[in-house]
């Protein structure tokens, strides 16, 4: 990730960092829900869809696709910047 600087403390630009990933999620995610209730409008269930219960298998997927978005929105909290401010320890 290159070493983009908007503030004086790095740790601000980090945060950014991670609210800017999660409103690109938030877009990509919005923009497939809706297009998938578009093409499912006259053929699903809304009752079957919120009784939906995942496979076990589903589960696992699920699970390891949600710790890779995780890592993947909070990689800027783990980025080195050339500053005398000390990275972010999670508490």
């Amino acid at each position: 990730m290159p070493d983009l600087t908007f503030f004086p403390d790095p740790n601000v630009d980090r945060v950014l960092g991670v609210v800017m990933e999660l409103a690109a999620e938030v877009y990509v995610l919005r923009d497939r829900l809706h297009t998938v209730e578009r093409l499912l409008q006259h053929s699903l269930d809304l009752a079957e869809l919120e009784g939906y219960e995942p496979t076990e298998a589903e589960r696992a997927q699920r699970l390891a696709e949600r710790d890779a978005l995780i890592a993947r929105i909070l990689a800027p909290m783990h980025v080195e910047f050339d500053s005398p401010a000390p990275p972010f320890e999670p508490a």
